[in-house]
């Protein structure tokens, strides 16, 4: 039996099945526009908001932020282009970015009020994390010099030209809407994996002889605040952009189902992050 053309005959199978589904949701959405009467930007009423990215979007294991926003009595209309298991590795690549421009061009979707994305964490982690950190030193165990900062500056550039480009894509299709970016919380290096995926830090950092936990979680957090410092400065330089500030909102004790993912509590707590950063840009709708 060709275990690789087994391989590929489920890849296929499956991405055929995300891309039905996504279909199907792009057909809700849009009947719900008409029912919601979401064809041209409002000043009241629900919300119309495109989220796309990875997998803090559509998580598969629990309830994520856009199940969590999508509750209450103002509940916007979502329209969610994220989906686990998306053959693209990345958030911020060519196909995540088409399906984005189709979604603003195509007016049966509505004038979408903002864009909330969830991106460059897959840039980030992986097997290639191994790739920012420096390895170990006996003689010099703070975990400040565990960091090539060269290189992750260099990645850091590489993220911002990709969310850039994208607030590019929104100037041209839907200038008003609102872009919302997040820097996701400070992952633990616990080794967890989500299922058969994963983990995605532990190994690297034990590559590199980080083995001590405490010190090995200090890195990882030093890489994200580099990601916080980007998106920053991405919402001083660019309008209509805001950077939903989700760091330090989980309980590292608690609020991690594995090493890159909330628990449905955690996602919860980030939900809330979301809502408040709505609520400031569009009072009394959500």
């Amino acid at each position: 039996m060709d275990k690789s053309a087994d391989t590929l005959r489920t890849f296929e199978a499956l991405q055929e099945q995300i891309e039905a589904e996504r279909q199907s949701r792009i057909a809700y959405h849009q009947q719900k526009v008409v029912e919601r009467d979401l064809t041209a930007r409002r000043d009241n009423g629900p919300l119309n908001i495109l989220a796309h990215g990875d997998s803090w979007f559509d998580y598969p294991l629990s309830q994520d932020i856009i199940d969590f926003l999508r509750r209450g009595p103002s509940s916007p209309q979502i329209l969610r282009l994220a989906h686990y298991g998306d053959s693209s590795t990345t958030a911020l690549g060519v196909k995540k970015r088409k399906q984005i421009i189709d979604s603003l061009r195509n007016p049966a979707n509505g004038a979408f009020d903002a864009l909330m994305f969830s991106g460059g964490g897959n840039d980030i982690a992986g097997d290639q994390f191994c790739l920012w950190i420096r390895q170990f030193d006996p003689s010099n165990p703070d975990p400040a010099n565990g960091i090539d900062r060269t290189r992750l500056q260099a990645l850091m550039d590489v993220v911002r030209s990709a969310c850039v480009d994208l607030i590019d894509v929104r100037d041209r299709e839907q200038r008003e809407c609102i872009l919302f970016f997040h820097a996701y919380d400070f992952a633990q290096p616990t080794g967890l994996p989500a299922c058969v995926v994963g983990p995605w830090l532990k190994p690297s950092l034990d590559f590199r002889k980080w083995t001590n936990r405490p010190q090995a979680t200090q890195i990882v957090k030093d890489v994200l605040l580099a990601f916080d410092k980007t998106l920053t400065q991405l919402e001083r330089d660019f309008r209509n952009v805001v950077y939903v500030r989700t760091q330090g909102t989980l309980d590292p004790a608690v609020d991690w189902a594995n090493e890159t993912h909330p628990t449905e509590t955690g996602f919860n707590k980030i939900a809330d992050r979301f809502r408040l950063a709505l609520r400031a840009k569009f009072p009394g709708r959500i």
